[in-house]
């Protein structure tokens, strides 16, 4: 998979024989909406061997003509996610002003001259300055395969709904709605890390995680702190009693909520809540 920073309308100079099929959305979070999408790129790809499948990713979203600094999702988490799909190019684009003003017309260009031949996108999807490129200005220059709105109990699965899950800390329910199981990368002192600061926190309590250090994965609890105290927030890990180095990754996922933490007195790792994730993986030995 080959990842290129992308501008919105420059050539990237992709080999000429090198025709695309590309997903197009907001792709702030990674859902079972987005991933119908991406069903359908492969199907394409499996009747039309030779195309290549690619993505665009705004790298922060972008909600009433407003760049919003809290993301869902960090950008690597989702390198990982869109590299078990099996996509040959993802093109991010830096969210600025530039994009913002972006006119339609130049977009529906840029993708042109970058060798996209076929646009998989939601029935809802619009794009460029003031939502004002549609369905029917795409049809006119590609071939358009056009998803279903995805629900989940009649209602439209959407990343503003899965923003309120996370701050809410409702990780099994987010888990169900997601490709893959809500996730962040931070850098550990001991076991102790820092909240990544340009995410949605995510709701203070106990979690059951795994967690990779070093390309090995351990699993245990994680405590989100009440008060977003940075030598508070920590891993406790089960299965081995280990140290890690100053400022060393930590791939965190996030299984399910243990309980949530609104009061002073709760905020801390208790032996009943080792005790259920011990339980959790004793019944999930396949996780």
């Amino acid at each position: 998979m080959k990842v290129y920073n992308w501008d919105s309308k420059s050539s990237l100079y992709l080999k000429k024989e090198e025709e695309l099929v590309i997903c197009l959305g907001s792709f702030e979070t990674l859902h079972l909406g987005h991933y119908q999408l991406f069903k359908k790129a492969d199907e394409f790809i499996l009747n039309n061997p030779g195309y290549k499948k690619a993505i665009i990713i705004f790298k922060n979203p972008i909600k009433n003509g407003q760049i919003i600094s809290k993301k869902a999702f960090q950008a690597k988490t989702k390198l990982y996610t869109l590299e078990k799909l099996n996509f040959d190019y993802v093109f991010f684009i830096e969210t600025s002003q530039q994009t913002i003003n972006l006119h339609y017309e130049d977009f529906i260009k840029a993708l042109k001259i970058n060798n996209v031949k076929t646009v998989i996108c939601g029935l809802d999807y619009h794009f460029g300055f003031r939502r004002e490129g549609n369905i029917n200005h795409l049809e006119k220059n590609f071939n358009v395969i056009k998803v279903d709105l995805f629900k989940n109990k009649n209602i439209k699965v959407s990343s503003s709904i899965l923003n309120t899950l996370i701050s809410e800390g409702h990780i099994k329910d987010l888990n169900k709605l997601l490709i893959d199981k809500y996730s962040f990368i931070s850098y550990l002192d001991k076991l102790n890390f820092k909240y990544p600061e340009n995410l949605i926190k995510l709701k203070s309590g106990l979690y059951i995680v795994n967690a990779v250090i070093k390309d090995i994965e351990y699993h245990g609890l994680c405590h989100i702190d009440l008060n977003n105290e940075e030598d508070k927030n920590v891993l406790y890990l089960l299965d081995l009693d280990r140290i890690a180095l100053p400022n060393e990754e930590v791939f965190i996922e996030f299984l399910e909520e243990i309980r949530l933490i609104t009061d002073e007195k709760y905020n801390n790792i208790d032996n009943l809540d080792i005790e259920k994730a011990k339980k959790y993986f004793l019944a999930n030995l396949d996780i």
